[in-house]
């Protein structure tokens, strides 16, 4: 999916939110008003080009958003999960979660040298913070 895609994918869910909470006929200006009240500080410029799919929030603003909303941030951010798609447990630091989440907003190209640059890093022998098993003797 390019980055086009991703921005009218959002778009869409930010529409059907805003219309499933009787929120579509409020103005861009008292959207931005109800943001604030969440700490997300926006332009109307920006709320424009979200329903316009011109551009996506920013990661950190998500949250907020969603909030307004009254949605998962998740499903706002990236949609819903696909049932066939079996979900992988995974427990990661919050800098490592912040990372896969700002990965998936990459695109295509940049999504693949990122992963040929881990697929490098790994090869380099041991990695910090992890110990070596013990030798049996």
């Amino acid at each position: 999916m390019d980055m086009q895609q991703r921005r009218t994918a959002f778009s869409k869910r930010f529409n059907s939110a805003l219309q499933k909470g009787g929120k579509a006929g409020l103005s861009d200006g008292e959207i931005v008003k109800l943001l604030a009240r969440q700490g997300v500080a926006v332009t109307s410029q920006s709320v424009s080009n979200w329903r316009n799919a011109k551009h996506m929030p920013k990661l950190e603003q998500i949250e907020g958003v969603a909030r307004m909303l009254g949605v998962d941030a998740g499903e706002l951010a990236f949609g819903k999960p696909r049932a066939a798609e079996p979900m992988a447990v995974y427990h990661a630091r919050n800098d490592d979660q912040a990372m896969l989440e700002g990965m998936a907003l990459l695109g295509d190209d940049a999504r693949e040298v990122l992963r040929q640059l881990i697929v490098v890093l790994g090869t380099r022998g041991p990695r910090p913070g992890r110990r070596k098993a013990a030798r049996r003797v």
